[in-house]
C-alpha cells in the first residue's frame, strides 16, 4: 500500500490493527538506533531484547547485534523515522522464546536475514496473524502480509480514510 496523509504515520499503524489483536514490534538492531534500551526503560515500555549473529560488511567475521522486542504497548509505537520496522499482530501471547525459536529455526546459520519476501514468517504466524511492514525511507509504504480475508479488512480500512493518495501492489504467494 502506498497512501498519502497530512496525518501522522502512527495513526495508520493504529488502523491496521483489527479488534481483538495485539501488536508485537519487531525492530531490527540497525533500525533501533532512534530509541535505545535504556530510553525504552526509562519510558517504561516493556521490550526483549534478542541477540543473534551477522556476518560483517565483507563477510569475513561475525558480530553479534541485539533487536528489539517491543511488548503490546496501548498507544506506544517505535520513533518513527527513517528505518523498517515489522508489526506482527496476533490474538495470542507471545513470549520472547517464541521468537528465538522462530529465528533459530528459520535463520539457523545465524547470518540470514528477512528480506522483502518475508519468508518464514509462516513458522511465527497462524493462519489469522498477519504482519506490517514499513518501507525504509517512505514511511507511508506499508507492506501487508498474512491471509486475503485480513488483507481486504485492511484495505477497506485505508479506503475509507479520505486518503489524498491511496494505491495498491497486489502480489499473492502461491503455496
Amino acid at each position: 500500500m502506498d497512501f498519502n496523509s497530512e496525518k501522522p504515520t502512527t495513526e495508520f499503524i493504529e488502523k491496521t490493527k483489527l479488534d481483538g489483536y495485539k501488536i508485537y514490534q519487531y525492530i531490527q538492531s540497525g533500525n533501533n538506533y532512534v530509541m535505545n534500551a535504556e530510553e525504552l526503560l526509562s519510558k517504561n515500555i516493556l521490550f526483549e531484547k534478542l541477540s543473534r549473529e551477522v556476518k560483517t560488511w565483507f563477510g569475513l567475521s561475525k558480530k553479534t547485534v541485539t533487536d528489539f522486542l517491543i511488548m503490546p504497548n496501548k498507544d506506544f509505537y517505535y520513533p518513527y523515522e527513517f528505518g523498517s520496522y515489522l508489526y506482527i499482530f496476533t490474538k495470542q501471547d507471545r513470549t520472547k522464546a517464541d521468537f528465538e525459536n522462530w529465528l533459530n529455526k528459520e535463520f539457523p546459520s545465524r547470518f540470514g536475514h528477512i528480506d522483502e519476501t518475508f519468508t518464514g514468517f509462516e513458522n511465527l504466524m497462524t493462519d489469522e496473524d498477519y504482519l506490517i511492514a514499513t518501507n525504509h525511507d517512505f514511511q507511508h509504504q506499508f507492506g501487508v502480509v498474512g491471509n486475503k480475508n485480513i488483507i481486504d479488512q485492511i484495505i477497506t480500512e485505508f479506503k475509507n480514510a479520505n486518503l489524498s493518495e491511496f494505491e495498491l501492489e497486489d502480489y499473492e504467494e502461491e503455496r
